[in-house]
């Protein structure tokens, strides 16, 4: 049983939905959605449950809510006989572990956010039969202040073959249009909120612009961007910045730009940057927790320093931005200025820039869908015979 809140736009949404189709090949699996609406992700051939009990409002609301999913999954394990259940995010691993049955179950925590929610993290890897990570610094991290008893770290699958056949189809004539207008393109993709720091990206790329004039942002994902795009009209650069909205193929977009940046305060595992360096995306990434270093460094214990740049093996990490959200067009940081001349000397320096865009293609196959494939298929057979010896 795989167990997610929704299947709407979302890193661990599309994990999920990417694990029920590879695991449904060589298992018999159950997928549980608290809720449907709007659902973006394929899982069709997914034998699937939708609970019909999204989010509500009110601390009695929440709490009610939580018996009601409980109560029904537990029901949904006993008539299946599940045995393995694996549940993603924060509010579906509490409702796992409090309906556990017969089965082993994991939790999955996918965002280095979650970490700060003491006691829930307690409670749910406490009661957990094993904590899947999705990198390696977050499992040390967990095991340090949670000790569960059991762990792994499984990367984010990606689906290499579809994201290259996506990004060869055409895009809409407004975009093609923003295209064909002089200049290089700077791209990244997320959800218009505070801890991905998009008021960072659209200030480093107005720096860009004092040397490079013809340089052109875009960013792909849901959410009201008005107040980034008067940021950007403050700026001088308001026809220069695209926002796309939510795509539901945003790699034909990707490959039509010429660098990803990633200027989040933190993340889980960022998909978004694995997807754009398999579309041949050179990457400028801050060295956030988590994820970033392990997937652009080999040996990501060397770049522990947050506060240094790296010209790392696939990719270039910069210090971590600091402070609140800040939409004063006057006020530009240190960091945002070292972000930007990093931008700048990417995309000024042609052999570097061929360098980092071949190094990035190659570490996108390390993160393919074999690879996750095997990694779980190893975990659920270790676990499931586990649980079957002690029943």
């Amino acid at each position: 049983m795989l167990i997610v809140p929704m299947l709407d736009q979302g890193g661990l949404e599309r994990v999920c939905a990417a694990t029920a189709r590879l695991l449904k090949e060589e298992y018999a699996v159950h997928l549980v959605v608290f809720n449907t609406t709007g659902m973006i992700y394929d899982v069709s051939g997914v034998e699937m449950t939708d609970l019909n009990l999204g989010a509500v409002d009110g601390r009695f609301g929440k709490v009610w809510n939580v018996f009601r999913r409980v109560r029904r999954v537990r029901a949904l394990k006993k008539r299946l006989d599940i045995q393995l259940s694996y549940s993603f995010g924060p509010t579906a691993n509490l409702v796992n572990v409090l309906s556990k049955h017969k089965d082993a179950t994991w939790i999955g925590v996918r965002g280095y956010g979650a970490l700060n929610s003491k006691a829930s993290m307690r409670l749910t890897c406490g009661l957990a039969d094993r904590v899947v990570s999705c990198t390696r610094v977050m499992e040390q991290e967990i095991a340090r202040q949670f000790h569960p008893k059991k762990s792994a770290a499984v990367y984010n699958p990606c689906d290499i073959a579809e994201i290259t056949r996506q990004s060869q189809c055409d895009t809409a004539a407004a975009f093609d249009r923003f295209f064909a207008r002089k200049g290089k393109t700077v791209v990244s993709m997320g959800r218009e909120h505070d801890v991905k720091g998009f008021w960072h990206l659209v200030k480093a790329v107005s720096l860009v612009r004092q040397k490079m004039s013809d340089v052109k942002l875009m960013i792909i994902g849901a959410g009201d961007y008005s107040a980034y795009k008067t940021l950007a009209e403050q700026l001088g650069m308001g026809d220069d910045v695209l926002f796309t909205g939510v795509q539901s193929n945003p790699f034909a977009l990707l490959k039509k730009a010429d660098v990803y940046a990633l200027t989040s305060e933190s993340e889980g595992f960022p998909n978004a940057l694995i997807e754009a360096m398999a579309v041949g995306l050179p990457c400028v990434s801050v060295n956030c927790l988590t994820g970033p270093a392990e997937i652009l460094h080999e040996d990501y214990g060397q770049c522990r320093d947050e506060n240094r740049v790296f010209h790392a093996d696939y990719g270039i990490l910069t210090g971590v931005f600091h402070g609140d959200r800040d939409m004063d067009a006057r006020h530009i940081t240190e960091e945002e200025r070292v972000f930007a001349r990093e931008l700048e000397g990417l995309l000024a320096d042609e052999g570097m820039y061929r360098r980092y865009q071949d190094a990035a293609r190659k570490r996108a196959e390390a993160f393919g869908m074999e690879t996750y494939l095997s990694r779980i298929r190893g975990l659920v057979e270790e676990d499931v015979k586990d649980s079957a010896s002690h029943a």
